[in-house]
């Protein structure tokens, strides 16, 4: 997306659309860092701050994309 451009209804129409495709597969932070369009850094800045909260199978940390979503939108 272009530099100053706001995130318009047509974008978001788009971007639910996509979630709806992967919203229940486990994703590692660097595929939620794609999907989202943002830095492995912030993921992992929401996660330290209590943002988002993964899900955790022995050492591995996954996230459900839907759950992200609805957490970082209200």
């Amino acid at each position: 997306m272009e530099s100053g451009k706001k995130f318009g209804r047509r974008n978001t129409v788009l971007f639910e659309n996509q979630i709806d495709n992967i919203s229940s597969r486990y994703v590692c932070s660097d595929e939620l860092a794609k999907i989202l369009g943002v830095s492995v850094h912030a993921i992992r800045k929401w996660r330290s701050q209590g943002k988002i909260v993964p899900k955790k199978f022995g050492r591995s940390v996954r996230y459900v994309v839907a759950e992200v979503v609805a957490t970082l939108i209200k």
